[in-house]
């Protein structure tokens, strides 16, 4: 009699046994399903990310800015992008200047030799030169954002104002010798102006 009683409860877990086992295998299943596409947007996402590196690593060997428009307006999303490049490549410039400096300076102050200071000295110039190569490819692709000195440092623009170069000058002097302008390039100059 014992056995009797003991036999229905055991096949009713052996039930929910076999049921909770069916509905692992269920969910195991559909997370098979949900984890492949995952892994090949993920594969395709690395690959993406590996041939822009790769572009970006090509651009600055060369001294090119990526500018690639993905809006409507094609002309203003190359400037911008390249105007952005340009900043970003500055703000890595002064780091590094900032650097090379520091490194100057403490040549300087231990009394190292001729040799040494030399080497520094010449990194400092060939940096320079680095900086005059980039404000020239800036330059060719955005005069404007170049000439208004939005990327300099706050010292860097009130020494260009008291200097006597003021930029707006330039713009009123410029927007007589490019008519016919779009409305949307009015704007933008005059905006330009005031900024600058």
């Amino acid at each position: 009699m014992v056995n009797m009683v003991d036999q229905p409860k055991s096949k009713s877990g052996d039930q929910k046994t076999l049921r909770r086992l069916a509905q692992n295998r269920e969910a195991a299943r559909k997370s098979r399903l949900r984890k492949k596409p995952y892994v090949q947007q993920l594969e395709s996402s690395q690959l993406r990310l590996t041939e822009l590196e790769q572009e970006l690593q090509r651009a600055r060997q060369q001294g090119i800015f990526i500018a690639s428009g993905l809006s409507g307006d094609h002309g203003h999303t190359v400037a911008g992008n390249a105007a952005l490049a340009f900043d970003m490549e500055y703000g890595r410039w002064l780091d590094e200047h900032q650097q090379l400096i520091n490194d100057l300076r403490s040549t300087v102050n231990s009394h190292m030799g001729d040799n040494e200071l030399c080497i520094l000295v010449g990194g400092v110039m060939a940096h320079y030169d680095k900086v005059f190569k980039l404000k020239s490819i800036g330059a060719k692709v955005d005069v404007f954002h170049m000439l208004s000195g939005m990327w300099k440092t706050p010292a860097e623009r009130c020494f260009m104002w008291l200097g006597g170069f003021r930029s707006f000058e330039l713009m009123k002097i410029l927007g007589n010798h490019l008519e016919p302008l779009t409305d949307q390039q009015l704007i933008s100059i005059c905006n330009l102006q005031q900024s600058s």
